[in-house]
């Protein structure tokens, strides 16, 4: 029984370091959550999403990674020198198709340094090729927000009311 534990803690470790690397041993310090790439269709995948710590800071980042190329990583939230505001949570994506694109749009919770959590919104455009971040502004959020269901459909009137202008050095792939 002794040996299981024991290989059980060695095997465990060993995982959550090999998650952490995974990311970039350079940038990541801990791991707190990964959602895994999900499949859409037959060449086209979510970008992975991490949780996690920076070496060398205390609160936390949330970043997307490119499946194939993880050297392609785009973050969502970093703190900032202070430590805040940071990120407290990514939620898994929610998937809307428009014609023959794709997009992922992923919760994000923010915290300040009052204690305030706010959620937040990014919206990528999935192609085989990787994924684009779509331009950025506070329409978005407000439109989420305003949507008591965050579904596909809502995600789909977003994108056609905005759009998704890809952001120039910010491919994911």
């Amino acid at each position: 029984m002794k040996f299981f534990v024991l290989f059980l803690l060695c095997f465990a470790s060993n995982f959550a370091i090999s998650a952490g690397l995974k990311i970039n041993e350079n940038i990541a310090d801990e791991v707190i959550h990964k959602i895994d790439a999900e499949k859409i269709t037959n060449n086209i995948y979510t970008p992975n999403a991490y949780h996690f710590i920076k070496k060398d800071q205390s609160t936390p980042t949330c970043s997307l990674v490119d499946r194939k190329n993880q050297s392609n990583l785009l973050e969502i939230m970093s703190p900032e020198e202070m430590e805040y505001p940071n990120c407290n949570k990514i939620w898994k994506p929610i998937i809307a198709k428009i014609g023959n694109d794709y997009y992922a749009t992923y919760r994000y919770d923010v915290e300040d340094p009052k204690k305030v959590f706010t959620s937040s919104y990014q919206l990528v455009k999935i192609t085989k090729d990787g994924f684009y971040k779509c331009k950025q502004d506070d329409s978005i959020n407000e439109l989420l927000q305003q949507k008591k269901a965050k579904t596909a459909a809502a995600i789909r009137a977003v994108v056609k009311m905005i759009g998704c202008t890809p952001v120039a050095n910010d491919r994911g792939g």
